[in-house]
């Protein structure tokens, strides 16, 4: 079968966002290599430097180094003009774990820092071990990866599976509902409550701020509205793609941030509830999720034999 092209204006839009994403995630890179060689730029108290030197910080900040570098470099392949032969399964795995790590950032984090600014009368940074400017420098280039990520990463799918997202999504069989019911409910009530009244001793620790506390909404709703979009494909008709980007960021979120909060829950020891919460949503939206793709694309098969 021959390869299509993305046509040149989609290309140079996603080469412009990649150019804007290495641009805002260079300043975090830079700090961490900085921090893993032994560097104590950008850290305010003795005890932060001496916390960045334990193996807890040097193997998570080895590691959100790698995660950096795998974004940038799928978003350099997917504006390369050979990128419609990347195998499905790596760009379904990969936009995935982009989708649910960014997607709270992105729609919680700014108005939650309007919000604290307003209220509070300035805005902080949760760590008080760093100086703020490392706090607006690494979360600005958070949400401006997450931007150029939907944009390279959004322009793809549509280009190659756009045919595929012309029907809203289906909603799969009752018990697999049932599952991601089971699942992404109390995820999303629980970050909702956290948000509202604050983690308390059961939640995430040390995400007190308002701009902490818009986060964790946003992944409530932005969760609840993936397990929703399915169930109502006749509200969702007339915007199928919106449909989509719903159901899939949402079943994203859901399976994605409970680990998350786990893996930097303070001091290293998640809550019991997080932990409990995180073990029921991510399989639940997982399935849900999956079951959703596979019945649409059983479905698409079906029209076409019919055709």
């Amino acid at each position: 079968m021959a390869v299509v092209h993305s046509p040149e204006h989609v290309l140079t839009v996603q080469r412009f966002a990649l150019v804007a994403a290495i641009a805002a995630v260079l300043p975090y890179s830079i700090l961490k290599l900085l921090w893993l060689s032994g560097s104590t730029v950008g850290l305010s108290s003795t005890a932060g430097a001496e916390e960045m030197v334990g193996a807890r910080h040097v193997i998570g900040n080895a590691l959100t180094l790698g995660m950096v570098a795998v974004a940038i470099t799928f978003m350099v392949f997917l504006t390369r003009r050979w990128a419609l032969r990347i195998p499905g399964a790596v760009v379904f795995v990969l936009g995935a774990g982009a989708a649910g790590l960014l997607a709270p950032i992105l729609f919680g984090l700014p108005v939650g820092l309007l919000v604290e600014a307003i209220a509070v009368g300035s805005v902080r940074p949760a760590d008080q071990d760093m100086a703020p400017w490392v706090f607006g420098a690494v979360y600005t280039g958070f949400c401006v990866l997450a931007v150029a990520l939907a944009v390279v990463v959004g322009a793809y799918v549509v280009h190659r599976w756009g045919d595929l997202l012309t029907t809203p999504p289906p909603a799969p069989s009752r018990w697999v509902v049932a599952i991601g019911a089971i699942g992404m409910l109390p995820f999303s009530c629980a970050m909702a409550y956290w948000a509202v009244v604050g983690p308390g001793e059961a939640g995430p620790q040390g995400m007190e701020q308002l701009s902490q506390r818009a986060v964790l909404l946003a992944t409530a709703v932005v969760a609840l509205a993936g397990l929703i979009a399915p169930l109502v494909p006749r509200l969702c008709r007339f915007m199928p793609r919106t449909a989509w980007l719903l159901a899939w960021t949402g079943c994203c979120v859901a399976a994605i941030q409970g680990p998350t909060q786990i893996l930097l829950a303070q001091g290293g020891v998640a809550e019991p509830l997080v932990v409990a919460i995180a073990i029921a949503a991510t399989p639940g939206a997982s399935v849900y999720g999956v079951a959703v793709l596979r019945r649409h694309l059983r479905n698409a098969v079906q029209n076409r034999a019919h055709t």
